[in-house]
């Protein structure tokens, strides 16, 4: 498999990266520049050149051009195949094929950040979206929401305990994610054990540095955080049925909340982040689904500049 091939039918090679030959290029000069300037410092392997110096990429190698770069960490994340396969459809060693990935992945985060469309992790990071978002806005809405992802069944038995997730009947981890009213991913939280409640999510990993309407389903019940405006489904009281009204203004509420789903299911396009991840090193669980996001956010960019 190579990415002049793939380029030549658009239809195949969106089936094999999650993304279009537009979004491709789009981020192709930004992620050069990231991989220029990380090999003009670093070997594959992650260790310090001794100086620096300018990168050229060796042609007779297994990824000789920046491009067939791109295309190979969009294709493993899309794929989330075994480093077995992966190397294998790329003629490559599989000690390499794991060390591409991992400085690839990397490289793509940065890119996406330059773009500026890769989510906020932090609280900081957080509050100055919320500050950017209140300078343009007389009223800021966001959509909050919970989303677990599969991991392979923990050895150690109080680790299987705190990751068995009830709902999914799997053994996962979770993420608190946040857009706004356009379905864009601003916000994804620390990833913590699956059985952690989305309230008590809300509760411990993220607050509001400014007044905002926030859109949440039942789940979040007895959740407002000072200063915000709660719109939450009005919930069933047992033995007693919602009114038709109630039901009318239940679904308006789901009709707007459910952005938020679709945002999830857009960064869980590439199976990495969708099926059960195996990789460990480097943290590489929860750093994959931002990168997934800032793919959806960045798709979302360019359907929205389409459509103007």
């Amino acid at each position: 498999m190579n990415y002049k091939n793939a380029r030549k039918d658009e239809k195949r090679f969106r089936a094999v990266t999650g993304t279009s030959l537009e979004l491709f290029d789009e981020m192709l000069p930004y992620f050069e520049e990231e991989h220029n300037e990380y090999f003009r410092y670093h070997y594959l392997n992650g260790k310090k050149r001794t100086g620096k110096r300018s990168y050229s990429i060796h042609k007779n190698g297994p990824l000789p051009s920046i491009e067939d770069r791109l295309f190979y960490v969009l294709v493993y994340l899309k794929n989330n195949p075994t480093q077995e396969f992966i190397s294998m459809i790329f003629d490559m060693e599989q000690k390499l094929a794991c060390q591409y990935y991992h400085v690839l992945v990397e490289i793509l985060s940065k890119a996406l950040h330059n773009l500026g469309v890769l989510p906020a992790r932090t609280q900081k990071e957080f509050d100055a979206i919320l500050a950017e978002l209140a300078e343009n806005n007389e009223k800021v809405q966001l959509i909050h929401d919970g989303t677990e992802r599969e991991i392979p069944r923990p050895q150690d038995s109080e680790k299987q305990k705190s990751n068995y997730s009830g709902k999914k009947k799997k053994h996962t981890r979770k993420n608190a994610v946040i857009t706004d009213m356009d379905g864009k991913i601003i916000y994804i939280s620390r990833t913590v054990d699956g059985t952690m409640h989305d309230k008590k999510m809300a509760d411990t990993l993220y607050k509001f540095s400014i007044p905002v309407e926030l859109w949440q389903d039942t789940g979040y019940q007895g959740y407002s955080p000072k200063g915000c405006t709660i719109v939450q489904p009005t919930k069933r009281t047992k033995g007693k049925d919602l009114t038709e009204e109630q039901k009318a203004e239940n679904r308006k509420i789901s009709s707007i909340r459910i952005k938020v789903e679709q945002a999830i299911g857009g960064a869980k396009i590439p199976h990495i982040t969708r099926y059960e991840c195996r990789l460990r090193k480097n943290d590489a669980f929860d750093k994959v689904l931002p990168v997934a996001a800032g793919l959806y956010n960045l798709n979302l960019r360019l359907n929205s500049r389409k459509a103007s």
